[in-house]
């Protein structure tokens, strides 16, 4: 049945609108003067899509910046993993009017190829993370209809990670929202997941996987995406069976479990991951201490003052402090009870958390491939070598002239899919603008680009308000851009920053409308 919907002078071209037809809520689109209408909500986590930003005809989700195709639906960048419904349009005069189904579902797979047993080709994948997982979808997208074998060295399929340090680890993520797909979708799709399969040893000549159990396997193309192993500080009583990391979802369970038996957690390290697992932690009901040696956290990365807001909020919230400290070791028996500081300070501790960052997990292969860091330099194509390719924290990978290693969740998401493709044939070049982003206490930050350092900082709004923009400028130029609760804007800022069109920093002083910036 064909429902009205609105004038089509109420849709210029370049905009977007949310209208109803009967009882289904639809996006309307124009672009170039093509009428589209989609299902309104965002993939990943149900973000209402008007208040992202249309840029041409990329649609940019406003919460992880997952983008879709605005005339098709189609999945273009994670995490959305899967694409919109696309309601057939048609124009009476002034009218538009939408096909709305009887019953409409919420997302749709972009096109994939059927496995075929007469092409006896093996891709493998090391490594079950999500770029793992949209890899294995990439290449089947691109048209690959070989073997896919994705190795893991956890129990579990793809699942959110970023949700470990967050809303899974202050249980309120139930079990089911972990996992990216369920088990039937990668049967479904000839994908074949090898769960428990810890590498050993890859023979890049002879292509073949040596594993720590099991017999070694061959293939013919070759994606590696093991991500990080986590740091663990060289002291005394690092040991101890209450000395915690977090990387996986196993590790979240535990930390979960064990955060609500303890009455008081040292976290050292302020990173990212650590500050969010001191909320987490703090929200279980634990009185939380954090331990790092520099006297701002986060300064490195947002600058002095950024960092002190920061500080504030958790400092509010009830966390404690002790920066410009090193640990110098725990103390215990045969579990932590107290974490010594260099100044003498000791901190009684139920639970000790280490989060002082990681290091590629690429130990099982030959020195020769890597990198000082231990990461995999690829191409443009995130090819690292013959039949090998890499994504995600273990690839150093061209940008801007330069070389970059981006541990970043999008990042290794996007870099999966499109390495996937790559291996297929699709020789599309990685391009995607870097963005990640983190819950501090009860503000979600997002952040796009990347500067290695800045030499300057402009900041529109106020720090110790609701809301903010930090741009970073090195060279007299704009690398990236820090947002509270500025979701339009940062994904107009992306959009700039991917066609090269960002305005100088003399600009943005002046004053911008960011998402005019887009269509104009």
């Amino acid at each position: 049945m064909l429902h009205h919907v609105l004038h089509i002078d109420d849709l210029p071209e370049g905009e977007m609108k949310t209208a109803t037809a009967g009882e289904q809520e639809v996006l309307l689109l124009n672009v170039k003067g093509e009428i589209s209408a989609l299902y309104p909500k965002c993939t990943h986590y149900g973000a209402p899509l008007a208040d992202g930003v249309l840029n041409g005809h990329r649609l940019v989700c406003p919460w992880h910046h997952a983008c879709f195709d605005a005339r098709s639906g189609k999945h273009l960048e994670a995490p959305g993993i899967d694409g919109l419904p696309n309601f057939e349009v048609e124009r009476r005069g002034n009218e538009i009017w939408v096909d709305i189904p009887e019953s409409t579902d919420d997302r749709v797979p972009n096109d994939m190829a059927e496995p075929r047993v007469e092409n006896e080709a093996t891709y493998a994948i090391i490594g079950g993370g999500a770029a793992g997982a949209y890899a294995a979808e990439g290449m089947r997208e691109a048209g690959f209809t070989g073997r896919i074998v994705l190795f893991s060295d956890e129990e579990e399929v793809p699942y959110d990670r970023p949700n470990c340090s967050k809303d899974y680890l202050q249980d309120k993520a139930p079990e089911a929202w972990m996992p990216l797909r369920d088990e039937a979708f990668y049967k479904k799709h000839g994908i074949v997941l090898m769960k428990g399969h810890r590498a050993n040893w890859v023979d890049t000549k002879q292509k073949e996987i040596q594993f720590e159990e099991g017999d070694p396997v061959s293939y013919d193309k070759l994606l590696v995406c093991t991500g990080g192993t986590p740091n663990r500080l060289p002291i005394a009583g690092a040991e101890f069976d209450n000395v915690y990391t977090l990387r996986s979802l196993s590790d979240s369970r535990l930390l979960q479990q064990k955060g609500k038996a303890a009455h008081k957690a040292v976290i050292i390290g302020a990173s990212f991951i650590a500050m969010e697992v001191a909320m987490s932690l703090q929200q279980l009901d634990c009185e939380v201490h954090v331990v790092a040696p520099e006297e701002v956290p986060f300064a490195q990365v947002f600058g002095g003052d950024v960092g002190q807001q920061l500080k504030k909020w958790h400092e509010e919230a009830g966390i404690h402090f002790h920066l410009g400290q090193k640990v110098s070791q725990i103390e215990g028996q045969s579990s932590a009870d107290h974490v010594l500081l260099e100044d003498g300070t000791r901190l009684e501790s139920d639970l000790v958390i280490m989060g002082v960052g990681v290091h590629p997990a690429t130990s099982f292969l030959h020195k020769s491939l890597l990198q000082d860091d231990g990461s995999l330099k690829t191409d443009q194509y995130l090819q690292a070598g013959e039949d090998l390719y890499a994504s995600g924290d273990i690839a150093t990978y061209p940008r801007h002239g330069s070389y970059e290693r981006i541990e970043h969740w999008k990042v290794a998401c996007q870099q999966g899919r499109v390495a996937g493709m790559n291996m297929a044939g699709a020789g599309q070049p990685y391009q995607a603008v870097p963005f990640f982003w983190s819950v501090q206490q009860d503000k979600i930050l997002g952040y796009v680009g990347h500067a290695e350092g800045f030499d300057e900082t402009i900041v529109e709004g106020d720090l110790d308000g609701d809301s903010f923009l930090v741009h970073y400028a090195k060279d007299g130029k704009i690398q990236a851009t820090l947002s509270l609760f500025r979701d339009a804007e940062l994904c107009a800022i992306q959009e700039l920053m991917l066609e090269d069109r960002m305005p100088s920093p003399e600009r943005v002083k002046e004053g911008v409308e960011w998402e005019q910036l887009i269509s104009g």
